[in-house]
């Protein structure tokens, strides 16, 4: 079979006024549930097309219920509150009855205000350049894995035992994303969820590991790039920096810092990942 580009695998097979419905192909699947970053961004689709919300994403709040496995999925996408400056919206990823995956996106125009604090740029790790490319090895990789391009930088590779609590990662999707403001934040959330949590990297043995919850704070919009450089087949390459900051009795607390190709800050990722090891 061959594979599902984001572009594709984003576009919905079916439409009502209340629903849109996505068909999730196994290229696309992590263990037995789809990857994380594509349900995220299944349910933002939704909210974008279902309630017309067009203000700026300011937060995207991600729990995952339960795996939604490959087949078709019905997302469905509700106004919850719409203020002067501030619109709430939900959105649920449905297979048969059962809700599995409940987002809540957090939209807001800008303001003027008297408080402006940076985003401290950290000095960017090794690469990409005179890094090579991870090979995707089908049956041992998630799935979904292959339609990235990997670099990695410092922090182990998984389940290499590593003693390091964080990774710093270059990567970007290896297929083009499109060039509109609205289908680059779909590519970001989508890019932004792929790398693996660095306890995956302590681990000696394949183990699982599972996201529970999984917040995600934009900076600034996603940057838009007309030849796609950004995402897509050009050189440039985004850069996932992560960190645990506690792991006790099987739950991991890490935060993450998605840094665009300028080497700019674009995102601040925050998850609550279950560990089986």
């Amino acid at each position: 079979m061959s594979a599902t580009s984001f572009a594709e695998i984003i576009t919905p097979t079916r439409q009502s006024a209340d629903a849109l419905t996505f068909t999730i192909t196994d290229d696309w699947l992590q263990g037995r549930s789809s990857f994380g970053g594509l349900q995220a961004a299944f349910a933002l689709i939704a909210m974008r097309q279902l309630t017309a919300v067009a203000a700026p994403l300011r937060v995207l709040q991600t729990t995952f219920i339960a795996p939604v496995g490959g087949g078709q999925v019905t997302v469905t996408a509700r106004l919850l509150r719409a203020g002067k400056s501030v619109t709430h919206v939900e959105a649920r990823l449905m297979q048969g009855e059962d809700t599995l995956c409940l987002v809540v996106g957090i939209f807001g125009a800008a303001r003027e205000s008297a408080i402006q604090i940076p985003v401290a740029i950290r000095e960017a790790p090794r690469g990409p350049d005179g890094l090579k490319d991870l090979p995707f090895f089908a049956g041992v990789a998630p799935n979904f894995t292959q339609h990235f391009v990997w670099r990695w930088a410092a922090g182990g590779f998984p389940f290499s035992g590593s003693s390091d609590p964080f990774t710093r990662i270059w990567l970007k999707h290896r297929a083009p994303t499109g060039s509109s403001a609205f289908e680059a934040e779909y590519a970001l959330v989508g890019l932004a969820d792929a790398v693996p949590s660095p306890a995956v990297s302590m681990m000696k043995t394949p183990k699982a590991a599972s996201s529970l919850t999984w917040t995600l704070e934009l900076l600034r919009a996603a940057p838009v790039h007309s030849d796609d450089t950004a995402f897509g087949t050009g050189h440039n390459f985004w850069r996932i920096d992560s960190d645990i900051h506690q792991a006790q009795d099987g739950y991991v607390a890490q935060t993450a810092i998605v840094v665009a190709p300028d080497n700019q800050p674009v995102a601040l990722s925050r998850q609550a990942v279950v560990v089986f090891a």
